[in-house]
């Protein structure tokens, strides 16, 4: 006889499969168990920038959750400076490697600098004005106006297109959002980004609602695998044992 677990593993199963066909009328070909493990084998570097805008140094995390934790602690700060070493950390990791795996730590130091060159000289309001903007983004994805909070980040602060922007997003709030990028919307056409002629993603009107829905999609499916319970974690670098967010379901599809 079926037991009340086997019932709850079934119902789950079937909540999970109803969400791969209706969630933005998609059917990833991913089961939650490869979910786990892709998410486990994640790989991207986990650094930062700490410091001060004027002193600043590179650092690595021996878990993705810690490096999650440092950017948004910086980007959500009450101190401007600290809040805008969040937005530049966040360029430094972003352009930190590519898709040969290769560290390029002094590339990602130099466009972390010219971002902080353009807003020293007055782009996105200076110091103050870019913090202010940061905090607004905060609270549009609180309420889960993603696409808002990219379309703000990148009309007004150097270095960041709809790609940059996202990855801002997803360490202001990793619950909400995740990254989108060019990778994502090749293997995942099903999500209907746009792209230019060199595959970036557009920063178009249609975009920034896509990217809404697909933020949601990832938080549904983060809830459902939440709800398998503990055989459903997924293993971080230092071998804890994490909830699923949002930007978890995005590195495990990445």
């Amino acid at each position: 006889m079926y037991t009340t677990r086997v019932f709850r593993q079934v119902a789950h199963a079937l909540a999970l499969e109803r969400l791969i066909i209706n969630g933005m009328g998609l059917r990833l070909p991913l089961t939650p168990e490869q979910l786990v493990v892709k998410r486990g084998a994640y790989s991207y570097p986990a650094v930062a920038l700490d410091g001060r805008l004027d002193s600043w140094r590179g650092i690595c995390f021996q878990s993705t959750w810690q490096m999650d934790h440092h950017h948004r602690d910086l980007l959500t700060s009450p101190d401007s400076a600290r809040t805008v070493m969040g937005y530049l950390s966040t360029i430094y990791w972003g352009h930190f490697s590519g898709q040969d795996g290769r560290a390029r730590a002094a590339r990602a130091e130099a466009k972390a600098k010219q971002a902080l060159n353009q807003v020293e000289n007055g782009r996105g309001g200076g110091i103050q004005g870019a913090a202010n903007m940061i905090h607004q983004a905060l609270a549009l994805v609180e309420s889960e106006r993603c696409g808002d909070a990219v379309k703000l980040l990148y009309s007004n602060l150097p270095q960041l297109g709809p790609v940059f922007a996202s990855k801002v997003c997803a360490f202001l709030a990793p619950a909400k959002c995740g990254v989108i990028d060019s990778i994502i919307a090749s293997k995942y056409p099903q999500f209907g980004f746009s792209v230019d002629g060199k595959g970036y993603v557009k920063g178009t009107a249609t975009n920034m609602r896509q990217y809404d829905s697909y933020c949601a999609f990832l938080r549904e499916w983060a809830e459902n695998l939440n709800r398998r319970g503990h055989d459903f974690l997924w293993k971080d670098r230092d071998n804890a044992s994490q909830g699923w967010r949002a930007v978890d379901v995005e590195r495990a599809i990445f």
